[in-house]
């Protein structure tokens, strides 16, 4: 409803414009100053549509409250009335841009014509600015998306960089007076960046506080691009890693890993650094949830790190166990990452570790041949360097997984089981605990064993899997896009939207009308 201050010194002509207001139902929510000074500081706290104002007050006049609003760069629609012959108020009113004069005594006739032209001029331009605000927002939407678009194809590695652009630099995400980006990666053990508040990057905005965008990855992950700073400290990073998981868990409840990527000051490093971050995820089951991990250099914001290595190498311990030494042997070189890059242990405490998996592995042996047991243990202790150390347990792990006959088929036909479970129950909600649960394989060592096979994430498989059933759907029926979005896993309409334009540059109703 629009809104009109009457203002006139006399109560019975601001009674009597009320009265016509009501009377002939014009749509209009009245409030009224008794001067020009109560109205001008009505106006300054309070938006108005209309100033209804008697010209001739005492002390501040009408004229003078229209010039002041103005001055305000209010827009206002400003209608005057005055005594009939006041010929040098008109002339004034019309200087000060007044949409209309009404001479008093003020005929009801043209009362009501001029204050209901006014109302739809008022309307009229409501309605062109609420067009104007959605082109203008469609307009911001489609830069985004294209912007979000070639991030994602550059972070992917589904886009290069022509020769002719080699010297293209950051910030390419707007960041204006930033030569550094960083790449954040929130992750998820549980579906939940499908089902975030619309608003969620202005709500972020008060954590992050610096200039970021947010790209949407899958429902177990999303990625922030924030502005860096050479000289930023490892533990200023780490902090911002704790503010956004707290963030996360304040607000959602919800716990999230976050791994940080290293400096990127070139569009070519991005595939390379979210490579990195990728990569250090794998090694996110040694750890507590809620944990930052810097990418290229394994330091974690954690007070226990020794017993995130000890329940490790009880996993290990516990595959050879049960002889299943090609487990072991992908835990054992996800354990040894974590102790290498690290600067939390000596070499003699990695070179204890090593030992206490061959140890392991004499106690599991039916056979229990100690001489070799003696011989492994020198060979741990005699290398001199770190690389040599991995090679030399590796060996051994190898010679029991020879003996022990346990061939890779069977890991083969996990991952065969995992890809018919994704394509049969896509539109399910799929995660990684809960497909390694299904296969009795624990989710750190399906997770490595998908991408060494399939060289792509099970996240991201799945992600793609459904987008080419949503682009099939989309082709092949005439059902309604957002029930396409549901039949392929995706409940959170805008969310499908937002992800299928990322990887098809446009939205899936464009695609369906192109088709």
């Amino acid at each position: 409803m629009l809104k009109m201050l009457v203002v006139d010194d006399d109560k019975f002509e601001r009674d009597g414009v009320k009265f016509l207001i009501e009377k002939y139902g014009l749509n209009l929510e009245i409030s009224e100053a008794d001067s020009g000074e109560s109205a001008l500081a009505f106006i300054e706290s309070n938006d108005i549509d209309i100033l209804f104002s008697d010209i001739r007050m005492k002390g501040m006049d009408g004229l003078q409250l229209a010039a002041k609003v103005r001055e305000l760069g209010r827009p206002v629609k400003v209608i005057f009335m005055s005594a009939y012959g006041e010929f040098e108020y008109a002339q004034r009113a019309i200087d000060l841009k007044a949409i209309r004069y009404i001479l008093k005594p003020v005929q009801v006739s043209e009362f009501i014509k001029v204050v209901s032209q006014v109302i739809q001029l008022c309307e009229q331009e409501l309605k062109s600015k609420a067009q104007q605000d959605r082109m203008e927002e469609a307009l911001k939407k489609e830069v985004r998306y294209e912007k979000q678009k070639l991030m994602s194809d550059l972070i992917l590695g589904k886009a290069e960089v022509a020769d002719e652009e080699r010297e293209l630099s950051m910030p390419i995400t707007g960041f204006d007076g930033y030569c550094y980006v960083r790449m954040l990666m929130l992750d998820s053990r549980s579906r939940f960046f499908d089902r975030l508040d619309p608003d969620l990057e202005r709500q972020l905005a008060e954590t992050v506080r610096r200039g970021f965008d947010f790209i949407h990855l899958n429902e177990f992950q999303g990625l922030l691009l924030v502005e860096a700073f050479a000289e930023e400290s490892l533990e200023a990073l780490t902090e911002l890693g704790q503010q956004l998981i707290r963030w996360f868990r304040d607000k959602y409840g919800q716990e999230v890993c976050i791994v940080v990527s290293g400096l990127v000051d070139d569009v070519k490093q991005l595939y390379k650094e979210y490579h990195a971050m990728e990569s250090m995820l794998e090694n996110k089951f040694f750890f507590d949830e809620g944990t930052v991990l810097l990418a290229n250099r394994t330091s974690f914001a954690t007070d226990d790190v020794t017993a995130a290595v000890n329940n490790g190498l009880e996993e290990l311990t516990l595959n050879i166990q049960h002889n299943r030494y090609d487990v072991a042997r992908l835990r054992f070189e996800q354990l040894f990452d974590a102790l290498q890059g690290s600067d939390h242990y000596s070499v003699i405490y990695i070179k204890y570790v090593c030992s206490e998996i061959v140890k392991a592995i004499f106690d599991a042996s039916a056979k229990k041949n100690t001489d070799n047991f003696k011989v492994s243990l020198e060979s741990i202790y005699r290398t001199t360097k770190l690389n040599d150390l991995r090679k030399v347990v590796l060996t051994i792990l190898e010679e029991n997984e020879s003996s022990s006959g346990n061939g890779a088929e069977p890991m083969t036909k996990a991952i065969e089981e995992v890809v018919r479970i994704i394509e049969s129950e896509y539109n399910a909600d799929l995660s990684l605990e809960l497909l390694a649960e299904r296969i009795y394989l624990s989710p750190n060592y399906l997770s490595h064993l998908f991408k060494k096979q399939k060289r792509i994430s099970i996240n991201k498989f799945i992600t793609l899997y459904r987008m080419e059933k949503a682009k099939e759907l989309l082709r092949s029926t005439n059902r309604k896009i957002v029930d396409i979005g549901q039949d392929v896993g995706y409940s959170n309409f805008p969310y499908f939207s937002s992800l299928f334009k990322n990887h098809y540059g446009k939205s899936p109703s464009q695609f369906r009308e192109e088709t």
